[in-house]
């Protein structure tokens, strides 16, 4: 099935404050499920205006509240990219997603997301927490707060520090790393040997490019320029 740009309504009573919706997820049969939960319970008047995998075509459609999937896999774009896509266009982002991941959950609460829900909730609690973010308030779930408690610390990179992890990180050789930021190939390796000591101070192994690009990237740092 086709990624869906519909408007599509419920018959129904109740409620008729829902606003304009879209579904935001990599998994078809994911997203199809909800879509078709929503427009059975969900009162007169809910409209979906969008049902797929891309933020930016969402964009297009102009939500009220996007529900967006923590994690768009390998094709999808990072997060907070999608994330910016959504709010440029003023929508409202409620997260969601099968794996809690702290880390990502928090990078997109200081970008402006306005909750979590995991993809366990039932509809009751959905429908609260899409009516909270709709008002452009924080919907804080017992899940959320739960992820906030244990949310691993994020170290504290120097602006250099980060300029180099962005760099090596997007798949640059060393020298290319020293080229771009206009330093010694040694300096820049001191650059990034300091971000990966500081992940280790906060008990978070980076010892490898393939771990310091997915400790970097839970902490939405790699969304920036390079």
């Amino acid at each position: 099935m086709r990624e869906r740009e519909v408007h599509e309504r419920q018959d129904g009573s109740g409620d008729k404050d829902w606003p304009r919706l879209a579904v935001i997820d990599d998994h078809e049969l994911m997203r199809e499920g909800l879509r078709a939960l929503i427009l059975r319970q969900a009162p007169a008047g809910t409209s979906i205006v969008y049902c797929g995998g891309s933020p930016d075509q969402a964009s297009r459609c102009l939500p009220q509240v996007a529900l967006l999937d923590v994690d768009l896999g390998p094709t999808g774009p990072p997060l907070l990219q999608g994330m910016q896509i959504l709010q440029g266009a003023g929508a409202h982002v409620l997260l969601m997603s099968a794996y809690e991941d702290a880390r990502a959950v928090r990078a997109a609460l200081r970008a402006g997301a306005l909750g979590f829900v995991p993809k366990r909730v039932s509809f009751e609690e959905l429908a609260r927490a899409v009516q909270v973010v709709a008002r452009g308030e924080l919907y804080l779930s017992i899940d959320l707060a739960s992820i906030l408690a244990t949310a691993a610390e994020t170290p504290d990179l120097s602006p250099r520090e980060l300029d180099a992890l962005r760099l090596y990180a997007s798949g640059l050789k060393l020298s290319a790393v020293a080229h771009r930021m206009g330093v010694s190939p040694h300096t820049a390796r001191e650059y990034l040997d300091r971000a990966r000591m500081k992940y280790a101070q906060v008990g978070r192994a980076a010892r490898t490019r393939t771990e310091l690009y997915a400790e970097a990237s839970r902490d939405g740092l790699l969304d920036g320029p390079a």
